[in-house]
């Protein structure tokens, strides 16, 4: 479990292991970040050890962001990582018993114009809804993290957003801020699942969620970027995520 908890331990294992992960480096506070920066062009800032997308800041691309995004991710741990920018689709993939038996695109949280609503009360909207269709368990958050990435998208949060335009509102994809999943199980390349199962062993965890980075689902390339030692089993049906994973614990009962 604490191979997963640890991104720092995670990626040696997986790098180890000889599947791709993002470039990456321990946060130093000083010129060695600002030398990695330049190096890699767009990085993502994350705690070493955390859970639900807390304290991670996506797409640092200047010095200053970079000190503050640092400082966000230290509020969670100590430790923080600096990782490559890698562009792509986010897919999380269950694998269980080492077998693979759900793959989901996560996408961000974003909102759809109107023409009559502020990106505020679009915003408060789609947060209500993913309230209701979650049990309270995803919203999207009014934060920092929120209004610069809607400054990217190049408006404010008491701009009318025009009707039938959709703006990202979060950089990340996790469901406890917003984002959503769709299931694509039947369309993972088997490169794809191969490389989960091989990681599941590299870190010898019988049950756990792969983040992956992909350009295309239907392709072999990608780049994992985190292991998830609890992941959402709920989340991924009707794939048999329960029913997989009743089997681990009772062998002599399952079907196969």
């Amino acid at each position: 479990m604490s191979r997963c908890d640890d991104k720092q331990q995670t990626r040696r294992l997986l790098a180890a292991a000889g599947l791709a992960v993002p470039r990456g480096v321990a946060a130093a506070g000083d010129a060695a970040d600002r030398r990695f920066l330049e190096e890699v062009g767009e990085v993502v800032v994350k705690p070493a050890r955390g859970e639900q997308g807390a304290g991670i800041t996506v797409g640092v691309t200047d010095p200053g962001h970079l000190r503050e995004a640092v400082e966000v991710a230290r509020v969670h741990c100590p430790q923080v990582l600096l990782e490559e920018f890698v562009p792509g689709e986010d897919i999380r993939v269950i694998v269980i018993d080492h077998r693979v038996v759900a793959a989901a695109v996560r996408r961000p949280a974003a909102v759809t114009g109107t023409g009559q609503h502020t990106v505020a009360e679009l915003i408060d909207k789609q947060s209500r809804r993913r309230a209701a269709a979650t049990g309270g368990e995803s919203r999207i958050p009014v934060d920092d993290h929120t209004r610069d990435t809607i400054a990217k998208a190049g408006y404010a949060l008491d701009q009318v957003l025009p009707e039938g335009a959709t703006i990202p509102v979060r950089r990340t994809a996790n469901l406890h801020t917003g984002g959503t999943i769709h299931d694509v199980t039947a369309r993972l390349h088997p490169a794809l699942a191969e490389v989960s199962v091989e990681a599941s062993r590299a870190l010898a965890i019988p049950v756990v969620g792969l983040d992956l980075l992909v350009p295309d689902i239907e392709g072999p390339d990608y780049a994992v970027i985190e292991a998830n030692e609890r992941p959402g089993l709920a989340n991924h049906e009707p794939q048999p995520t329960a029913e997989r994973f009743l089997d681990l614990l009772f062998p002599r009962t399952a079907r196969g």
